[in-house]
């Protein structure tokens, strides 16, 4: 598992408050919506991270790359080994699936809209670099799947999870600096 720094277990808590916060409703927080809405996030700090800032694409626009390729599925392992360290088991042959019945409620823009500045001035205040700053978003991911795991199988949220690092790091992002 990747070593992580003090500051990135901090700011891992921090994005997991900010998102709670900013994603409740009257009717609580859609778990679903937390899970995806952050391993988003963790997805956006590695494009971002990638320099692709001045593609001549629109956001939401996909924007393939080597370097999403190689960085994402680290992301998916330290998701693992976080999981594993803060006692949620998962059972590979559960894992995948239909996950059409568990669909966040907002899209891969409105969340880096709704989330974007938040963590970046979490980023700040942490001193974390781009890269650092997603590994720290794949943990806070980790942390609301445990605290989400009474209402929503850690197996379902890990699908959800790995599509939303894959989808934050191969989408052009909403016009939201991180």
């Amino acid at each position: 598992m990747t070593a992580l720094r003090q500051e990135q277990v901090d700011a891992a808590q921090a994005f997991a408050n900010a998102a709670i916060e900013a994603l409740r409703t009257e009717r609580g927080v859609h778990a679903e919506t937390a899970v995806t809405g952050v391993a988003r996030m963790a997805g956006s700090f590695l494009f971002h991270s990638f320099g692709f800032a001045q593609l001549d694409v629109r956001p939401g626009q996909p924007v393939l790359s080597d370097q999403a390729n190689e960085r994402g599925p680290q992301l998916v392992s330290l998701l693992g080994g976080v999981l594993g360290e803060i006692g949620v088991t998962l059972d590979r042959g559960r894992l995948g699936g239909d996950g059409r019945a568990n669909e966040p409620l907002q899209d891969l823009l409105a969340t880096q809209q709704l989330l974007g500045p938040a963590f970046a001035a979490i980023r700040a205040r942490h001193g974390l670099s781009l890269p650092e700053a997603a590994d720290a978003a794949a943990v806070a991911t980790a942390f609301l799947m445990h605290q989400c795991a009474a209402v929503l199988d850690p197996h379902v949220a890990f699908g959800l999870a790995v599509y939303g690092f894959a989808e934050g790091s191969k989408t052009m992002p909403a016009g939201v600096a991180l």
